[in-house]
């Protein structure tokens, strides 16, 4: 299946155009679309293509959306358990810094949603890297193994955020707070992952049914809209909130 392809020109010929033909493995062909990149990646199509040729590198592009807590949690809650039982954080100072954490967790994830994964790059490479981080699930909205963080880039962001707070806060608050993003960013995942999978009867409340629907609005309506994915607080403080 070719995706994009030739167009008729003035003379009733065929203009050449780039195509991704989605029988041939796809991210060796989305650099040489150049600016046409931006209208093929925002309109969704079905099915789970083949990224990469290598076997070993396909396989390692996709995770299971359980991988998340399953890696996640025992390190945060590990993290609130040090700062409370080994350095003494009293239990409700503990949950404030947490819930503080869990606030800057929402602000960081509307951040590198709207400068990062929207970024325009139109250069080959740039095109590929935003493909690769977020164009990818644009692209293919419905593909369940490549739309939560895999390990390695999210082990990445994960050790910034803990290296930026530790510098910058007493070891002891640095933890509960790291903990509070952590746990922000695990139900960021699992969240994501319920809105393109579970139906909006089976979400378990009208908050989360309203996410749903602001989060397909995102991807079938208007993109530069609904940055915020597990909350809208930033959407509605910086006017960016989906209709």
């Amino acid at each position: 299946m070719i995706t994009a392809g030739a167009k008729t020109d003035a003379k009733g010929g065929d203009a050449a155009e780039p195509a991704v033909d989605r029988s041939r493995p796809v991210v060796a062909q989305v650099g040489r679309l150049g600016p046409a990149y931006w209208t093929w990646v925002h309109e969704p199509e079905p099915g789970q293509p083949r990224f990469f040729g290598s076997a070993l590198v396909e396989g390692c592009s996709k995770t299971p959306w359980w991988v998340v807590p399953l890696l996640w949690l025992p390190l945060f809650t590990y993290c609130l358990a040090v700062a409370v039982f080994k350095h003494g954080v009293a239990p409700p100072l503990a949950l404030s810094l947490a819930l503080l954490g869990v606030l800057g967790w929402q602000l960081l994830e509307y951040l590198i949603h709207r400068f990062i994964f929207h970024a325009e790059l139109n250069s080959p490479m740039g095109i590929t890297f935003h493909f690769l981080f977020h164009g990818c699930h644009h692209k293919y909205p419905m593909d369940k193994l490549r739309l939560v963080f895999p390990p390695v880039p999210a082990a990445a962001v994960v050790a910034t955020v803990y290296g930026c707070l530790v510098s910058t806060l007493s070891y002891e608050v640095a933890l509960a707070v790291f903990a509070g993003m952590g746990y922000g960013y695990v139900a960021y995942d699992c969240l994501h992952y319920m809105m393109h999978h579970v139906p909006s009867s089976l979400l378990p409340g009208p908050l989360l049914r309203d996410l749903k629907r602001r989060h397909m609005h995102h991807h079938y309506k208007d993109h530069s809209k609904g940055y915020g994915i597990s909350s809208v607080l930033f959407d509605i403080l910086l006017s960016t909130q989906s209709a």
